[in-house]
């Protein structure tokens, strides 16, 4: 089954170009605002939920592409939709010079809604982790 590409935007209260790719880029950065733990081995992200010794999920995603300063695109590897990726990207608003995040993720058509409330989630812990 094909699944639906979902987009969704979030401007920042940052001019840095530099804080905003490391937080999107990195494992450090990564690790701030969408897992509790981000590691990278090669071309392969190791994403891991929860605490050890507790109940958590480990998820590995292959880097398909990086554009400096811009963006980030990979795949996990349990994917069974081949056209299915997650891309992080950055952005400068025009208008306040501050930066924006538009991610776009692939989801059933059923689990929409729960993909966006996800996102929207990291999103939430990323600006008040780090006040961006």
């Amino acid at each position: 089954m094909r699944k639906k590409k979902v987009t969704i935007e979030r401007a920042l209260r940052s001019r840095s170009e530099s804080i905003i790719w490391k937080l999107i880029s990195t494992p450090d950065g990564l690790s701030r605002w969408i897992a509790e733990e981000v590691k990278q081995d090669g071309n392969t992200l190791i994403f891991t939920w929860g605490k050890p010794g507790q109940v958590h999920e480990t998820r590995c995603a292959d880097i398909l592409e990086v554009v400096r300063n811009s963006s980030i695109k990979f795949r996990w590897e349990d994917e069974e939709d081949s056209d299915a990726f997650t891309e992080i990207e950055m952005f400068k608003l025009g208008v306040t010079d501050e930066f924006a995040l538009s991610i776009s993720d692939f989801s059933d058509s059923d689990d929409i809604e729960g993909t966006v409330y996800m996102w929207n989630h990291d999103l939430d812990r990323l600006q008040h982790k780090t006040g961006v």
